[in-house]
């Protein structure tokens, strides 16, 4: 976990606010910004930006033979049918419940935003469930396939490339759709960006608000923005990397110029900063030093870290 305080006025008129897209591209970045002089200011105390990442800590080895004792040896009943929300971790693949585990493999099949990329995780664990695609794109297509599979008795697995589905992600119309047919819908807690990030940051957490991603067209965006504006509780958006330096120039033309920003970013991975130090320096590939890494120091370095 990376946690930094910045002003964003002090960013935008500084020469280091040209690096940060390219420092912070490929990784999840959460932002959290509150007023430095709140009983002057007109402005709201508190907005948050989260950036999302599906990078993931992956390996080559499986899970550990203890857990998959657990797994077969459990003692709880089975699973009824339904359709079960299932949290997957963010970054480091440890993150994950036991009780997700038994479901993943228990399901009849598992809909996953990217296959491939859900692959890694199911073989980590090795889990041998099928994977259905269920993407922003065919997820209206899909909806009525599911729909039949659960209307039959089967049991039906979502997940997202990383934390809770249906926050941001697809699930939310499933979800619904469900509960209209009076089909079981079934929450596996999990991990989350924004709860990790905001528990870490330093700002209240008694209050919030989830804006998550802001609207494309700037006219949108700017209405979004001064709606935030008026809000007391912390403010949590969803911004992609290359977006920064627009969403900064906008928040900060809006919201004043006493915030100050708290960045946390690559929230539950392993070694990413020094493994671009050493590729740096080294002829061999990045991914062969990640890996590399992992087996001299994992273990050290998530207890610390995460």
């Amino acid at each position: 976990m990376l946690l930094r305080l910045y002003n964003p006025m002090s960013i935008l008129s500084s020469s280091m606010f040209t690096q940060i897209p390219r420092q912070f591209y490929k990784c999840p970045l959460p932002l959290f910004t509150h007023s430095v002089q709140p009983h002057i200011s007109t402005f709201p105390r508190h907005f948050t930006l989260s950036f999302y990442s599906n990078n993931a800590h992956t390996s080559n080895t499986e899970a550990p033979d203890d857990l998959q004792l657990h797994l077969s040896n459990s003692k709880q009943s089975p699973l009824k049918p339904g359709l079960y929300l299932v949290g997957t971790p963010i970054g480091n693949l440890e993150d994950i419940t036991l009780r997700a585990l038994r479901v993943l493999k228990s399901a009849d099949v598992i809909l996953s935003e990217d296959t491939r990329h859900s692959g890694k995780l199911l073989h980590y664990y090795n889990i041998k469930t099928p994977l259905l695609s269920y993407h922003k794109f065919n997820e209206s297509q899909r909806a009525q396939v599911v729909l039949r599979k659960l209307q039959d008795g089967e049991i039906v697995a979502l997940i997202s490339d990383a934390g809770t589905p249906g926050i941001s992600d697809p699930g939310m119309e499933l979800a619904k759709l469900c509960a209209d047919k009076n089909i079981p819908v079934v929450p596996i807690p999990g991990p989350s960006a924004v709860v990790t990030a905001l528990s870490a940051s330093g700002l209240p957490t008694n209050e919030f608000t989830f804006v998550g991603f802001l609207p494309k067209h700037s006219s949108s965006r700017r209405e979004r923005l001064i709606l935030s504006a008026n809000e007391s509780a912390t403010q949590i958006f969803f911004i992609p990397p290359h977006k920064l330096c627009q969403f900064l120039e906008e928040a900060a033309a809006i919201f004043g110029k006493t915030r100050q920003c708290v960045m946390a970013r690559e929230m539950t991975k392993v070694h990413e900063e020094a493994v671009k130090l050493v590729a740096s320096g080294k002829l061999m590939k990045r991914k062969a030093i990640y890996s590399l890494a992992l087996r001299k120091f994992g273990g050290q370095v998530e207890s610390e870290d995460d």
